[in-house]
């Protein structure tokens, strides 16, 4: 029988703590209307990973390549985001294009290369694992949240203007350039935060989901924020229980409770409208 209160499992349990905090900021993107950057983050993360991985190996370093990864992230958002930011949304998708090409052209050009052990540890970022994070995989993802969060925090109402009137924001004379830098930013340090924890290809579950189901479900946007979390931590733990039950790997079973609660809200929202 499975010890609950084992040390992998403990540190499971925060990790998806640290999910349910940052999955608020993909509901800024949601509500700014660039849902799919936390996504594009996460891409980069994996080219930043492989960076990182690719520099302690020539240079003979001690060097976390998850650091190299989130800054790598936060980097490729600001400056998609200064490139497109003019043209709106569309423009910046375009940007993040590129940017998730670079990404995932560096990740395969980097694992090509790279000795065959360290090509697992590469790929450990494209599907992870909650449940072999270690301690100071843990004490860094912390650190990051909490920047995350107290960034947040800080220019929470600005963030929360600028998402819903931009234009109007500007003529109060609010900095929505500055902001926007800030939303970008926190977008991409939330978007490498989970593609440690469970790996760049279940970001968008993990990220938007979450956001988009508490939208449909939310009348204010404290109620979205709230909500968002709170699916987030309903996802992350029935999955890791689901993998502990069934020996399935953790983070697929927190994707698909994550997704089923996405698809049965909306099937739900469908089925009352026709009535």
């Amino acid at each position: 029988m499975v010890d609950l209160l084992s040390p992998f499992l403990i540190k499971a349990y925060v990790a998806v703590l640290l999910m349910a905090a940052t999955s608020i900021i993909g509901s800024i993107s949601v509500l700014r209307g660039i849902a799919y950057m936390p996504a594009e983050a996460a891409h980069a993360a994996l080219g930043g990973a492989a960076l990182g991985i690719l520099l302690a190996h020539v240079a003979n370093l001690t060097l976390d390549p998850y650091m190299v990864a989130a800054i790598f992230a936060s980097i490729t958002t600001l400056s998609a985001g200064y490139i497109g930011r003019k043209g709106g949304p569309e423009a910046i998708a375009a940007a993040l294009a590129g940017a998730l090409t670079l990404g995932v052209s560096i990740y395969a050009f980097v694992r090509y290369i790279l000795p065959a052990k360290l090509r697992v540890v590469l790929d450990g970022y494209l599907v992870g694992d909650i449940l072999l994070l270690g301690d100071f995989d843990i004490v860094a993802l912390s650190i990051l949240t909490v920047a995350c969060m107290t960034i947040f925090a800080m220019f929470y109402n600005e963030i929360v203007y600028v998402c819903f009137d931009p234009e109007g924001a500007e003529a109060m004379g609010v900095n929505v350039l500055f902001y926007d830098f800030v939303i970008f930013f926190l977008i991409g340090l939330a978007g490498s935060i989970v593609t440690k924890t469970v790996g760049t290809l279940i970001v968008y579950a993990l990220v938007i989901a979450p956001a988009i189901t508490a939208k449909e479900l939310s009348r204010s946007v404290n109620g979205m924020l709230t909500l968002t979390a709170a699916i987030t931590l309903v996802a992350g733990y029935s999955g890791l229980l689901l993998s502990i039950v069934f020996n399935i790997p953790s983070s697929g079973s927190i994707a698909i409770f994550a997704s089923a609660i996405y698809v049965g809200t909306m099937l739900a929202k469908r089925l009352t409208l026709k009535r």
